[in-house]
């Protein structure tokens, strides 16, 4: 068996890049961004206020209380503003322009206004509550990075900066083929015991969408060789190709001998983890497409799908962070195994208790228990040789 480092390399190694178009704002979401976003302009592109208030001169305020004169009124979008004589205070709205000579603004709240005159009943620092022009941005800045997944903050962000279309990576082309006699698909009939309801497919579906990527389902194609094969030809009309089932070592476990059938290069079968360790990987389309096959049970496929194909989809559409993010938490409470031969990567809930991480796994450890994923957030790590893990001690965790 490969140990897991040495797969994920492998896999990786063999993405392609995909070429990159422009789509609109509202399609961007969720695809990685294939050019450096420059802002034009200064933000803000004048001093502005972060309250509704008073602009005033802060020499006349440091002594405060103090009582003003209100020489006139500033609203959000006001295309002129005017010289503020000292001794004096303009009522100011948030978002508006700061007049000349004013150096800080005092929030309504902390003031009372009488008779054409205004009570400051607080001092506050030079340049309080002031947006000075160019303190988000400058002028040439990147904003946003090439390779960043664009988030909802990151569309708004881009609206911001007037971007109608941006470059993103091609969504790469995902096709999923469940396989197996014992499945039956969304809405068909369970007329016999051993018949099971799929929930391969699906997750997969969702997963490549959170990805970036573009499924296509083709169903569910029973243990029958020739209708395997039939399905697996259709390797050519996508980027990427993941079949459920069928890649472990029984006699009716066809795929690794199907797939060699119809062109794709076998590059490791079985990685030193648990679960999902039957899992197959091979390109295809002179290594242009990639193939993975996945264990059958959902817990498998789903733990697969997270710690080896996500990073392949991320990096083919050249996102910066393509890989599983790790951290140190610690457990609360004792682990123990009886097979220590693989890596285990065990559902578990990462939570912050006082100043630290805390980490505490699922009691549901069995490959064919989706349930063990509600809640979840991260898989804690168990290395290979390790028989037990004791509560309070640091433990490495996989976030999702």
């Amino acid at each position: 068996m490969m140990p897991y480092e040495e797969a994920l390399s492998i896999v990786l190694s063999h993405c392609p890049t995909l070429h990159t178009e422009k789509v609109y704002l509202l399609d961007a979401l969720g695809r990685v961004l294939a050019e450096d976003v420059i802002s034009e302009e200064d933000r803000p592109s004048f001093d502005n206020s972060a309250m509704d208030g008073y602009a005033v001169h802060w020499e006349d305020i440091k002594d405060a209380p103090v009582e003003l004169l209100v020489v006139g009124e500033v609203p959000a979008g006001a295309e002129e503003t005017f010289e503020l004589p000292k001794g004096c205070a303009v009522k100011i709205f948030t978002g508006a322009p700061i007049p000349k000579g004013a150096t800080a603004v005092v929030p309504v709240e902390y003031t009372e206004a009488k008779d054409g005159k205004v009570l400051i009943k607080e001092a506050f620092k030079e340049g309080a509550n002031i947006r000075r022009k160019g303190e988000e941005l400058k002028a040439g800045e990147i904003v946003l990075q090439k390779g960043t997944i664009l988030r909802h903050y990151e569309v708004g962000l881009l609206a911001s900066l007037n971007k109608v279309q941006v470059e993103v990576s091609r969504r790469p082309r995902v096709a999923v083929l469940s396989t197996g006699d014992e499945i039956k698909d969304l809405g068909e009939p369970i007329t016999k015991p051993s018949q099971i309801r799929t929930s391969n497919g699906y997750t997969l579906i969702a997963g490549i969408s959170l990805a970036g990527g573009e499924p296509h389902y083709l169903g569910i194609v029973p243990d029958e060789p020739d209708r395997l094969k039939k399905a697996l030809s259709q390797l050519e009309d996508y980027d990427v190709f993941i079949t459920t089932g069928g890649v472990s070592a029984g006699d009716r476990d066809y795929i690794k001998t199907l797939v060699e059938e119809v062109g794709v290069k076998v590059h490791f079968h079985k990685v030193r983890i648990k679960p999902a360790k039957p899992i197959l990987f091979g390109t295809y389309k002179e290594g242009k497409g990639l193939f993975f096959g996945i264990p059958g049970n959902p817990v498998s496929c789903a733990m697969a799908f997270d710690l080896i194909v996500k990073p392949a989809l991320l990096k083919m559409q050249s996102a910066k962070d393509y890989t599983p993010k790790t951290l140190w938490a610690k457990l609360k409470r004792d682990f123990s195994r009886r097979d220590t031969e693989r890596r285990e990567f065990v559902r578990a809930i990462l939570s912050l208790e006082g100043q630290g991480l805390v980490c505490d796994y699922s009691p549901k450890l069995q490959s064919h228990m989706l349930t063990s994923y509600v809640g979840a957030n991260c898989y804690m790590v168990v290395r290979e040789g390790v028989k037990e893990l004791k509560g309070g001690e640091l433990v490495e965790v996989v976030l999702f």
